[in-house]
């Protein structure tokens, strides 16, 4: 286990430093940034790809019985690798051509973790080294994204997860193509199968904890700045600006680094992102909304650099002057942020870790599945 929970460890941890590195790549080499990451890309998952063609050539020990598997489903498990981490990546593409060269490489990443967890548990008699591998990728996934949403300068996101996920699976069925598993019958002795449920669990409430930290939030609804979605409710953001405006008065925040993130400043940016990008194409009523919202909750943000001239302000609201600005709807935040009440939502995670152990504690076990 050793290999795989330090492969683990540079994933989690090396996340603040990998988009120091990206954008010192993309300073160094505008033009040649996209050549460079695809190339890098592309490399590696053609050598994944012949690594595993090779792997599934190479004949198996046990070549009958119910442990053997056909060189076709081999083969097949390898195209299905493939075709799925292509088919994402292609979505990816569609997106943002930028964004996809760096998240492709999440398939290498993360079926390479996939592969060595896979590899440490390969032996068990039963489908729990497939699942815990399985779990195991996925948490570190999770714990990724975590330390990213806590880090200046990085994002942390479900849709992260979710492809962090995908390319867990894509590497786990590479994995099994080359060293196929001994079976896919649950375990017998009840309670190795509550151990395998339990883990299922703890994953399952680690993917609860992270929505509810990063996605549930709340609408603001204000009849000067319009509508908007925060991860904060009106009253603690306006406590917030006026925690930050006594505080950064003494100690700026860090922009970049290992060091927290201030999630306050981050949305206060998200809108002064929008508000810039508004005012550059004309888009005076987008312009004036955003403005009023960091006027009204992110105060201290536009003292970090980001307020407006009185003249250029002076200037935008003569545009807005007959504009209702009231019912003004902000879309300044770069993932989604639910209005969700958290009880519900902890209530149905709690039913879901009750259904996971129950279904994996009855006694009984689930016919092998064939591969054959």
């Amino acid at each position: 286990m050793l290999l795989p929970l330090l492969a683990s460890l540079l994933v989690v941890f090396g996340a603040p430093y990998v988009g120091e590195i990206r954008s010192a790549l993309q300073t160094s080499f505008p033009d040649e940034y996209r050549l460079i990451v695809g190339a890098i890309v592309t490399i590696t998952a053609a050598a994944a790809v012949a690594w595993a063609v090779a792997g599934v050539r190479r004949p198996q020990r046990a070549t009958s019985g119910p442990g053997a598997v056909s060189l076709r489903t081999r083969y097949t498990l390898v195209i299905a690798a493939v075709a799925i981490s292509a088919a994402y990546a292609g979505w990816l593409f569609l997106r943002d051509p930028d964004v996809a060269l760096v998240e492709s490489f999440h398939f290498v990443e993360y079926g390479a973790v996939a592969w060595l967890f896979y590899r440490a548990w390969r032996g068990r008699p039963d489908v729990s080294g497939v699942a815990y591998a399985a779990c195991a990728g996925v948490a570190v996934g999770v714990a990724d994204e975590s330390v990213q949403w806590f880090v200046p300068g990085r994002v942390g996101e479900m849709h992260d997860i979710v492809l962090n996920a995908v390319a867990v699976g894509c590497g786990l069925l590479a994995a099994a193509a080359v060293h196929p598993p001994a079976s896919l019958v649950m375990p017998e002795r009840r309670r190795s199968r509550l151990v395998l449920g339990a883990a299922i669990a703890v994953l399952l409430v680690a993917v609860a904890a992270f929505v509810d930290r990063v996605h549930v939030g709340y609408e603001i609804v204000d009849v000067q700045a319009g509508t908007f979605r925060s991860r904060y409710d009106a009253p603690d953001l306006l406590a917030a600006a006026a925690d930050r405006e006594a505080r950064w008065k003494v100690s700026p925040p860090p922009d970049r680094g290992f060091s927290r993130e201030d999630h306050y400043l981050s949305e206060g940016r998200w809108h002064a992102q929008e508000r810039n990008a508004a005012a550059a194409t004309h888009d005076w009523p987008v312009a004036w909304g955003e403005n009023l919202i960091l006027e009204r909750f992110y105060e201290p943000v536009l003292d970090y650099g980001n307020r407006w001239p009185p003249e250029q302000r002076a200037e935008i609201e003569q545009h807005v002057t007959s504009a209702n600005t009231n019912s003004y709807v902000s879309d300044a935040a770069p993932y989604p942020i639910y209005r969700i009440p958290r009880m519900t939502f902890w209530l149905v995670t709690a039913l879901g870790v009750m259904a996971v152990v129950w279904c994996f504690g009855r006694r009984g076990t689930v016919a092998e599945a064939s591969l054959v």
